[in-house]
């Protein structure tokens, strides 16, 4: 007899009892399901129909992840937005951009942005704002389900003295997923004049009046006549405008001013271009009206927590910044120069003056003498350079706090 005899085929039935008046003959029956089936099969085929009754799957379905394999992550993914519940209006405009392509400096231009309605409520344009006040605008502010309407802008690019601008405005609507839509125009300009340097700089001291001539090129090929120039704020005058080969010399003024500051004003020239209209356009002009006496540094006086952090340190050393006096020239000189320090905590600041060139140039050094509990102190520098010039500069300390050592809540 051997040792590991081939197991029988296993018969699988099921028992099928009958309805009421049928024949007992017939009933209970054993039918046979599965003949030949090993022991290893029926266990593998009763496992896959025990899942399938658990875990129904539909056609096209995907197994269902257990709830103890979802992870906080996938909790905490963005779920796509609800569609909207209610009709909207929806904005979809052709191009976002316009090209003009080049243009002469001073001539305008306009383009129409179409904005079509593909919603079933009426597009409200609630309002179009440009970015600079070269652009204007013109818009339909309702467009009805299916139609199209229209944003227009127009650009003045007398502004530009040449280069390649670009421009934009911002178009609000109601349609909730596209409510600010950027518009932009682009393209480039020819100059018709050009200033050498391109940013013209008339200074001097402000006890004296100021002379500059300036070159102006003309820059395009046809015919370029000079109209009228001038000031646009009144901080220079014209002396005079001559012409020549390229251009026209330009020789303008500034009259003394009663303190020193440096003003940014326009030259408004109005040119003629072939036989054209006439055009407006500006020209860059920087008044400079200079201190008779020279500060360095220019500013504040400052003390960094850097330049403080010795005071508290284990190597003390001094902690100084100098101040530099100087007359602008030779021929102006410092009468009587006296300094101090006022508005400030007792015995924190330290002065002392320093003659380096008698009536020319003095040397201050401002020393911070010791710490101070609050995070920032301040003065106030003020130098008396004779004939009542005043001048005054902020010095400003800037100190680490010390940490407060802890105390036992408890006593020992």
């Amino acid at each position: 007899m051997p040792l590991n005899p081939t197991p029988k085929p296993l018969q699988a039935s099921f028992t099928l009892k009958h309805s009421q008046g049928q024949d007992d003959a017939t009933s209970p029956r054993q039918v046979p399901i599965l003949s030949k089936l090993s022991i290893k099969g029926t266990y593998v085929l009763w496992a896959i129909f025990s899942c399938q009754c658990l875990f129904p799957l539909h056609a096209g379905q995907s197994p269902m992840t257990p709830i103890s394999k979802i992870t906080a992550s996938d909790a905490a993914q963005p779920q796509d937005p609800a569609p909207p519940l209610l009709p909207v209006p929806i904005a979809v405009i052709e191009t976002l951009e316009f090209d003009w392509g080049t243009l002469v400096q001073g001539e305008k231009t306009q383009f129409a942005f179409l904005i079509e309605n593909k919603g079933r409520v009426p597009l409200k344009i609630l309002k179009v704002t440009a970015t600079c006040g070269c652009t204007t605008t013109r818009f339909d502010a309702e467009v009805a389900p299916g139609e199209v309407g229209a944003v227009e802008l127009e650009i003045d690019t007398a502004e530009f003295p040449g280069g390649r601008p670009r421009r934009n405005a911002v178009v609000k609507t109601n349609d909730p997923l596209n409510s600010e839509i950027n518009l932009w125009l682009v393209g480039n300009v020819d100059p018709i004049l050009l200033i050498e340097p391109s940013v013209t700089k008339i200074s001097g001291l402000v006890t004296e009046k100021k002379e500059k001539t300036i070159f102006l090129k003309k820059a395009v090929d046809a015919p370029v006549e000079i109209l009228d120039v001038g000031s646009k704020n009144g901080s220079f005058k014209v002396e005079s405008l001559t012409p020549t080969e390229g251009g026209w010399n330009l020789k303008i003024s500034a009259e003394p001013s009663d303190g020193p500051k440096s003003i940014r004003d326009d030259l408004q020239v109005r040119v003629r271009v072939d036989q054209d209209h006439p055009l407006d356009f500006p020209l860059p002009i920087v008044v400079e009206h200079q201190d008779i006496y020279r500060f360095i540094p220019g500013g504040n006086v400052v003390f960094y927590r850097r330049h403080t952090a010795p005071l508290d340190g284990p190597v003390k050393r001094r902690v100084i910044q100098e101040v530099h006096v100087q007359s602008a020239r030779s021929d102006i000189a410092i009468t009587e120069f006296k300094a101090r320090i006022e508005d400030t905590p007792e015995g924190l600041f330290g002065l002392q003056i320093i003659e380096e060139l008698p009536g020319q140039h003095y040397r201050l050094e401002i020393e911070v003498l010791k710490s101070h509990p609050t995070p920032q102190a301040m003065g106030t520098l003020i130098m008396d350079l004779g004939g009542g010039e005043i001048r005054k500069k902020s010095v400003i300390a800037q100190f680490r706090l010390k940490q407060i050592p802890k105390q036992d809540s408890q006593e020992q």
